[in-house]
């Protein structure tokens, strides 16, 4: 709905919500439509020319009948509709069921749009820019107010302010916070586990910036002297991310990328047990992913997060940037230190 429409959902409160029933978009071959949403996001207007909006109602004094009030709508969008195409994952099924006043042959298009999203324009760009803004002042946040005896929550508390800081609204984010122990988990939220003095600390930031676009980012740090160990796995992801973003140039295949990092954390005598890379635009997680076997071969203007890891030995570092793909190799667009001293 965002890439087609320039609308960006409400996200925070989650599905499934009492009051709303979300919003979503009908679209005929020649591009207009009817965007259905709640009565409370009218304000929000249609992104596009020739986009009518259509309410229902959500909240009232009455009992709350929002899914029953935005089916009525979809029914009215969809009466004259032949074959529908349709995005599974990102549509309200409860909704769009029993809205069909008449069978409806399903298309799922999904893998379509996957690929058409993964070049991005110069607007595209300019809104994961600003979504880098924004996750690189979490990550200036995190190596600045990280120290022993405080809680994983309570610093991750003044990332997310230091975020929203900039971005002036509220930022959807999906954090890994771990520290000590907790490193081989891989990816976890913070907890209320306190920092200890010379261990090390992982953030992983993820989050939608306030142009409807995502980023993503990451950083290891140590709280104190680092031991060679330390050092020598955090010096191997630093290797690995520097040469991704040298090699992130047209016609690079994405698996052989991903192979090249995963060589040089193997030559260190660690693995990496999640993919190495992936898209980033709308979502937060997109095409082209950067795995073992993927015949995708890299565009100018693909933006894509690159993300080696290592885990193992009591240990676990990631280091990680967003960049877009250009001939000159991988233009970084995240902006924060990646050392490993505090």
């Amino acid at each position: 709905m965002r890439w087609l429409t320039g609308r960006t959902a409400e996200i925070e409160f989650g599905p499934p919500h009492p009051i709303g029933a979300g919003t979503f978009v009908v679209l005929d071959r020649a591009g207009s439509g009817v965007i259905v949403c709640a009565e409370d996001d009218v304000a929000a207007g249609p992104a596009v020319p020739g986009l009518a909006v259509a309410a229902y109602e959500a909240y009232s004094l009455t009992p709350f009948r929002a899914y029953a009030n935005a089916s009525r709508r979809a029914a009215e969008a969809l009466r004259d509709a032949a074959p529908v195409a349709l995005e599974p994952d990102a549509t309200a099924l409860s909704v769009l069921g029993p809205a069909a006043a008449k069978p409806i042959v399903w298309i799922d298009v999904a893998e379509d749009l996957r690929a058409l999203r993964m070049v991005k324009d110069a607007a595209e760009l300019a809104a994961i820019g600003r979504a880098c803004t924004v996750v690189s002042a979490g990550q200036r946040a995190f190596r600045a107010q990280a120290r022993p005896g405080m809680r994983e929550i309570e610093l991750f508390s003044a990332i997310h302010a230091a975020m929203e800081a900039d971005a002036g609204t509220r930022v959807p984010v999906l954090p890994d916070l771990m520290s000590g122990e907790r490193m081989l988990e891989v990816g976890r939220p913070p907890t209320n586990r306190v920092l200890g003095a010379g261990e090390l600390a992982l953030c992983d930031l993820v989050a939608r910036g306030p142009l409807g676009y995502w980023a993503d980012s990451c950083t290891t740090i140590c709280l104190g002297t680092p031991s060679p160990e330390m050092r020598r796995l955090h010096d191997a992801s630093r290797r690995a991310l520097d040469r991704g973003i040298e090699l992130a140039r047209p016609g690079t295949v994405a698996g052989a990328l991903d192979a090249e990092l995963r060589g040089i954390m193997a030559d260190a005598g660690y693995s990496c047990p999640h993919h190495t890379g992936h898209g980033v635009g709308v979502g937060y997680h997109e095409e082209p992913r950067i795995v073992p076997g993927s015949a995708v071969r890299l565009e100018s203007g693909m933006v894509i997060a690159l993300e080696p890891a290592g885990f193992g030995h009591g240990i676990g570092a990631r280091v990680e940037h967003v960049l877009v793909v250009t001939s000159d190799g991988g233009r970084v667009l995240t902006e924060y230190e990646t050392r490993l001293e505090q």
